[in-house]
């Protein structure tokens, strides 16, 4: 009895003891339309799409976040009290923060607990989702917005919502770029986070990333030399420039003495005559010499004729 008593003593101070939390595990958003993504932020902030008077006054408008650039397009946009500011998160990670117009890459959340912020939302290679902020508009004064990862702000990764005027982007832009710091937010506020099917995004992904070892392929070699160029019986072959013509052969039984070629790779000499033509390059020159008292150059091969005696 006494043994029984120990052990009931002993559980009941196990069980005061602190016990360990459980660790709840984040559930992903479920996929759905963009319809049903801004309908859900609608009700989420305790709308509905009646509460501002037209049918007009409830467009989805996508504005997407990064892919091949580190940008949001459109930067500027116009939108109604009761619109749905649909963020698109393409290639990388990246968030939507709301920050004021004279402290840009810091949170308005600092001195505004309810300011927007999405939170990291990433896009990888090869996801058939993508993920989605859907913001309704509350306000039709300026909303600054920027993204709080890494220096995405200062690269000029910012929008303005309703701004006064077009001016005012391009100043924001200005100050985000010299800001010292890019500040994250905490706290996922002002919007509700949502996954549509990539077929139904407003962008194409950026083409996956080679991520093999060497970098990109090497360019193609050079093709090598042309060799040398060759004489094959009356044709040049292996070079497309002009060659010189292939030494010719003086006839054995002529009196003419011929001078030998140049080598194929000299350029013969130029003959000293301003009456005659220009000859093209490679051309061979060939001398014949008379021999006195010869009255006229015999063929190749025929017996030279004396000239006739004078009266």
């Amino acid at each position: 009895m006494q043994f029984s008593m120990s052990l009931a003593v002993f559980a009941a101070a196990v069980s005061a003891l602190p016990q360990p939390l459980a660790v709840r595990k984040e559930q992903e958003p479920r996929v759905m339309s963009p319809q049903e993504a801004a309908h859900e932020a609608l009700k989420a902030a305790g709308l509905r799409k009646g509460d501002f008077g037209t049918e007009a006054a409830a467009k989805i408008i996508p504005v997407i976040i990064g892919g091949q650039q580190v940008t949001m397009v459109p930067n500027l946009v116009t939108a109604a009290v009761g619109d749905i500011v649909q963020f698109q998160f393409a290639n990388g990670n990246h968030t939507v923060t709301q920050s004021s117009e004279t402290a840009p890459c810091t949170p308005l959340q600092n001195s505004l607990p309810g300011a927007v912020h999405s939170g990291h939302i990433p896009f990888n290679d090869g996801q058939t989702t993508v993920g989605t902020f859907n913001m309704p508009v509350l306000t039709t004064e300026p909303m600054f917005i920027y993204c709080a990862t890494g220096p995405h702000c200062q690269l000029g990764q910012m929008m303005v919502i309703n701004p006064k005027t077009a001016d005012q982007v391009v100043q924001y832009f200005k100050v985000s770029n010299q800001a010292k710091a890019n500040v994250d937010a905490k706290t996922v506020a002002g919007g509700t986070v949502a996954q549509i099917p990539l077929a139904q995004a407003a962008f194409q992904p950026a083409p996956p990333e080679d991520k093999g070892k060497g970098g990109a392929a090497p360019p193609p070699a050079a093709p090598p030399a042309a060799p040398p160029g060759l004489f094959q019986g009356r044709y040049f072959i292996g070079s497309t420039s002009s060659p010189a013509a292939p030494p010719a052969k003086a006839s054995a039984t002529s009196p003419a003495a011929v001078s030998p070629a140049p080598p194929a790779t000299t350029a013969p000499p130029a003959v000293a005559n301003p009456a005659a033509p220009a000859k093209p390059a490679g051309t061979t020159t060939t001398t014949i010499t008379v021999q006195p008292g010869a009255g006229q150059i015999p063929a190749a091969g025929a017996t030279p004729v004396a000239p006739a005696p004078k009266a």
